[in-house]
């Protein structure tokens, strides 16, 4: 049971991230993932250890209203 909990976390945090990369992506000055996570951490939604800071979580949660922790 404690496994299909973790493994659910995970799974939810890698969706909220790839939801923000996305939406970086789409804003980004380039056409690459590289743009994308530069424009992430410039607007402050992605940490310098490629993690989602406060403002990326709540951005994540604005994307994907239906992920709960």
């Amino acid at each position: 049971m404690l496994c299909s909990i973790m493994c659910m976390n995970n799974h939810n945090e890698f969706l909220k991230f790839e939801a923000v990369l996305a939406h970086c992506e789409k804003r980004a000055s380039e056409d690459s993932l590289f743009a994308a996570m530069e424009y992430g951490r410039e607007m402050q939604f992605i940490t310098g250890h490629y993690s989602l800071s406060e403002s990326g979580e709540r951005l994540a949660e604005m994307i994907l209203p239906s992920i709960e922790d």
